[in-house]
């Protein structure tokens, strides 16, 4: 994440979850293939609708439940990887000044309390004739991005009597839960030294736990 995400997380104490169709890939939680086929037999035009209720086909109606999950589900993303990814650091932190903190998949699940924990599957959209969950949509992604062995924490709502929001917050104590802050590979000494003062100011219980990454790492010639 940026430094200014990361001195927020200090500040606030909580996680930050995105709403599903802000996260920048299209495809999160949809409808494809034989799943949508398999929907769409399902779930055909009601010939004798109620008066006054105009019919709705099943494009329709799969269109509009996409459409309020996605809006009304919020996702923190994580990897579930044994090693730092150096595509990750180029993707979520467009400049030297980030940092990457870690914890693990037990401590993670604690921490949220009754939220759901997923780990991601990556495959092709649509490949089973089944009517769909959101846990089965949610947890599901394109085999291009299986480099980021993903993780997530996920907060749905029923968006009734509620104002649309871009984001969600979780009460998320980063000093419990956070094992290791690790400091971009490309930082320079400055920078090291912001986020050590920052940890020592927000959350000193982490002051011997900000390291920098092991990419960092020269070989000896």
């Amino acid at each position: 994440m940026s430094f200014s995400r990361f001195l927020w997380l200090l500040q606030k104490k909580q996680l930050w979850l995105t709403r599903a169709d802000l996260l920048g890939d299209p495809w999160e939680i949809t409808l494809a293939g034989e799943q949508l086929a398999h929907v769409i037999s399902r779930h055909p035009i009601d010939p004798f609708p109620p008066r006054g209720v105009r019919p709705e086909s099943a494009i329709q109606r799969s269109e509009r439940i996409i459409r309020m999950w996605r809006r009304h589900t919020f996702i923190s993303c994580w990897s579930a990887s044994e090693h730092e990814s150096h595509a990750l650091w180029r993707i979520y932190c467009r400049s030297s000044e980030g940092v990457a903190i870690q914890t693990t998949l037990a401590r993670l699940r604690e921490s949220v309390g009754r939220l759901p924990v997923y780990r991601v599957t990556y495959q092709e959209p649509g490949n089973k004739r089944q009517t769909p969950t959101l846990p089965d949509l949610v947890a599901k992604k394109r085999p291009m991005f299986a480099y980021e062995q993903e993780v997530r924490v996920v907060l749905s709502t029923d968006g009734r009597n509620e104002i649309e929001v871009l984001s969600r917050c979780l009460e998320w104590d980063p000093e419990r839960n956070v094992e290791l802050v690790r400091v971009h590979p490309e930082a320079d000494n400055s920078f090291m030294q912001t986020v050590t003062a920052a940890v020592e100011h927000y959350a000193p219980a982490l002051n011997l736990h900000v390291i920098r990454s092991a990419m960092n790492a020269r070989p000896p010639f």
